[in-house]
């Protein structure tokens, strides 16, 4: 099969190594995405594994494609019956840059149909098309004249780890706070301390990472169940070996504080959904008058971009975070992510490095603050 494993932006080869680590594949990147030739096995393994990927497709059929007839004619010729049964449902979602198809969704509203009407003539039953919640998820994706038709094996987006019962205002992903502790180099060791941590995804995709948790192990369903090529005994011989890796004791240095204590609350309930036996310290705290209890580590945090969560004065709350870091978090490395990168600017401080990524649709930037006792210049001579 070939296999379609899609990220986000900026995540690319992140998401190599960790497909690589999970099935031992030769791995090409592409935009947003990584693609490899693999068995159901492998997407049994990457589902339950990967910590970056969206979801997990498998390629059923490529064609050229100029106009709409043919792009009917393709997709009905295809032995649905091979994938799906006709009391299934199913859904179609588009991914369009070509310059033959200006309407992405009236290519998805093709599709459907021809996947419905190949049913009607072999069985004269349509299969219904379910929005919400389908049996099977199907792709088609068109680049000028190459088309491709995908069958989404995950179900529902990877993201969804369903830890979160709860959610505080402007949530972090749990898909970009798990690459972000990828791309931090973070060694699950070094203390690391998150003082604006809202519900907590930082810390909960940490001590998931320290613990060698699978975060597919908490998903009650999956696409690729219903499909006649799932193997029960296979997949829950995946599952048990993830279950039988998951080690609670390496769970340790992961410290949360907000100012909110309804976050706090939320932040314990998403920790204890993963497990009662990860350990957490999550407090009522205000960060400009949190003192650090440990003597070096790693504060990463996602400070409000005033957009969602509004700030009476932006410019001035990021020169504050700036002053206290300055004062009271020396030896310390900071990683701050903002989708407001004007406010970003008045940190005060200047980034030893900055990625870009996209936090849903906006455009952010991680910053890293290396935290001196006196300035970086008179750190570097006593080096």
């Amino acid at each position: 099969m070939n296999i379609v494993v899609r990220t986000y932006a900026g995540f690319e080869e992140i998401l190599k190594q960790e497909i690589e680590k999970i099935t031992n594949s030769s791995i090409t990147i592409q935009k947003r995405a990584v693609t490899l030739e693999g068995d159901m096995k492998d997407i049994y393994k990457i589902n339950i594994w990967s910590r970056l990927a969206i979801d997990v497709l498998v390629e059923i059929s490529n064609f050229r494609v100029f106009n709409e007839k043919q792009l009917y004619s393709n997709v009905y010729k295809i032995n649905w019956p091979k994938y799906m049964g006709i009391n299934d449902t199913f859904s179609v979602s588009s991914i369009v840059y070509s310059r033959f198809f200006s309407h992405s969704k009236y290519v998805a509203l093709k599709t459907k149909d021809a996947i419905a009407d190949c049913f009607r003539d072999k069985y004269s039953i349509r299969p219904n098309v379910e929005r919400n919640n389908p049996d099977f998820n199907f792709v088609i994706k068109i680049s000028e004249k190459d088309a491709s038709v995908l069958w989404n094996t995950s179900g529902n987006a990877l993201f969804k780890r369903g830890y979160r019962k709860e959610n505080v205002l402007a949530p972090l992903n749990e898909i970009l706070a798990a690459g972000i502790l990828k791309l931090i180099s973070w060694d699950k060791k070094t203390p690391l301390i998150d003082p604006m941590c809202g519900g907590g995804t930082f810390l909960c995709e940490a001590a998931m990472i320290s613990s060698n948790f699978a975060p597919g192990l908490l998903r009650k369903k999956f696409g690729f169940e219903k499909s006649n090529f799932f193997k029960e005994k296979e997949f829950q011989d995946v599952v048990n070996l993830a279950k039988a890796k998951f080690n609670p004791s390496n769970c340790c240095n992961l410290y949360g504080y907000d100012i909110d204590k309804e976050a706090i609350s939320i932040s314990k309930n998403n920790l204890n959904n993963i497990s009662s036996e990860l350990k957490v310290d999550f407090l009522e705290k205000d960060f400009f008058i949190l003192d650090k209890q440990i003597e070096n580590g790693i504060l990463l945090f996602n400070p409000p971009y005033d957009q969602r969560i509004q700030k009476d004065d932006i410019i001035a709350f990021y020169n504050d975070i700036g002053s206290r870091l300055k004062h009271f978090w020396e030896n310390y490395e900071a990683w701050i992510i903002s989708a407001n990168l004007k406010a970003l600017k008045r940190i005060g401080l200047k980034p030893k490095k900055k990625i870009t990524l996209f936090n849903g649709p906006l455009e952010c930037r991680l910053a890293n603050f290396p935290l001196y006792k006196g300035s970086s210049r008179e750190k570097l001579l006593k080096q």
